[in-house]
């Protein structure tokens, strides 16, 4: 078994190289931007974007790091609306997103800014132990069923396992049999296929890690998948667009680990400037989430600066008491945790709102305390938290249809 599982990461390492995408001399390059002071690599990013003159929004060129905060926000429709303008060469790979709108976003890579994205996940595997190209379970989507996409994915050691709906137990007990050595997907999924190996006895060997990514996930469901897995739990926050935003440390830190990425936070809202992308242009780019970061002073991994909280789509953000008082909807995910924590409970949850004051919790089984158990705890801790006098409903509702295809959103917002 060991020396399959050595062939198959052999095989997927001169893949890379095979098509030129030399992911470790980049990873060397990502290790030595992270190991220069500061103000060194500021400098750095400048001579980059001094070099290269990405244009903003507006269409002028950015000169230096020192400029981007005059400069306008770039939008998802700007992007669109520069990459259709421009006449450049067409790149050697690419990307698609639907992106908060449903309208789809095409990302343009040239093979080395490929390499580089690698290059930033191969750095932050490596921190954790890892490898790219090691034996991956993808817990995803249903995995695509052409011809091209089944050799992809066998020359990368991975295999895509869906989950959800109609023969999820077996597909769970495929992959505890598959001994990947490490899980990246969806939380909401890898969640799913907690339970139902929990549930059926399965006894996963050799994990790693599980890596959890595109949506939030409370300590608690972190917890409780570390401990059916047998492995640590990391969360990656990332995009589409620019692959590896910020990566966990051991210590549990979000870092920034991307050294060619600028962030900056405005107004709550997620702004990155890539300098070395020349493909495209992504000039304090509109990622859509709300963050916050501080600097931790932590120094394993990447940047010191660190989210310090991912409260989500920056169109799916508060919810209402009435007209004139609202709260961040982060909160539920808040209390939902308390309660998880109290009972031992692990479940997956969506939050609904249609009225004013009134709040539909949508959970995946049936919670230890019952329905009205839930729904008293989760009252009384919002108003604990929130200080609230005001009469708001709360009602909760079990769904065991599972979860569809794509991301899990915990908040939805109709008034």
């Amino acid at each position: 078994m060991k020396t399959l599982f050595f062939f198959r990461y052999v095989l997927a390492r001169l893949t890379y190289l095979i098509l030129r995408l030399h992911v470790a001399r980049f990873q060397t390059e990502v290790e030595d931007l992270w190991g220069l002071e500061p103000n060194e690599r500021l400098q750095r990013l400048s001579r980059i974007l001094n070099k290269n003159q990405p244009k903003d929004a507006q269409g002028v060129a950015v000169h230096s790091l020192s400029e981007l905060p005059d400069r306008p926000p770039m939008s998802k429709a700007d992007l669109r609306a520069m990459s259709s303008a421009s006449s450049t060469e067409k790149s050697g790979f690419s990307r698609h997103t639907a992106g908060t709108t449903g309208e789809p976003t095409h990302i343009s890579l040239s093979r080395t800014e490929l390499a580089q994205m690698l290059a930033v996940r191969a750095y932050c595997y490596n921190k954790h132990g890892l490898k790219l190209g090691q034996r991956e379970a993808r817990v995803w989507g249903r995995a695509a069923n052409s011809l091209t996409a089944k050799i992809r994915d066998f020359l990368l050691n991975r295999k895509v396992f869906y989950p959800a709906e109609n023969g999820a137990e077996e597909t769970v007990e495929k992959l505890v049999k598959w001994s990947p050595e490490y899980l990246y997907g969806y939380t909401s999924l890898i969640l799913e296929a907690a339970q139902i190996a929990q549930k059926k006895g399965l006894k996963p060997r050799g994990v790693k890690a599980v890596i959890c990514t595109a949506e939030s996930i409370l300590p608690a469901q972190k917890k409780f998948i570390a401990e059916v897995f047998g492995a640590p739990v990391l969360e990656e926050y990332g995009s589409t667009e620019f692959d590896v935003i910020a990566f966990e440390c051991t210590s549990g830190h979000l870092h920034l680990v991307n050294p060619w990425l600028w962030v900056e936070v405005e107004e709550g809202a997620a702004l990155v400037t890539d300098v070395v992308r020349v493909s495209q242009n992504l000039i304090r780019y509109q990622l859509g989430d709300s963050i916050g970061i501080i600097n931790s002073g932590c120094g394993e991994l990447g940047s010191p600066w660190t989210i310090d909280e991912l409260r989500g789509r920056t169109i799916q953000q508060f919810a209402y008491i009435n007209p004139d008082q609202k709260f961040h909807a982060v909160v539920f995910g808040r209390a939902l945790n308390a309660y998880m924590d109290q009972t031992g409970d692990c479940f997956k949850f969506t939050i609904s709102q249609t009225d004013y004051g009134e709040f539909g919790v949508y959970v995946s089984k049936t919670p230890s305390l019952g329905r009205e158990g839930l729904e008293t705890f989760l009252k009384s801790d919002l108003q604990s938290r929130l200080l609230l006098r005001e009469h708001f409903k709360i009602r909760v509702e079990i769904y065991e249809g599972g979860m569809g295809e794509g991301k899990h959103t915990y908040f939805i917002q109709n008034l």
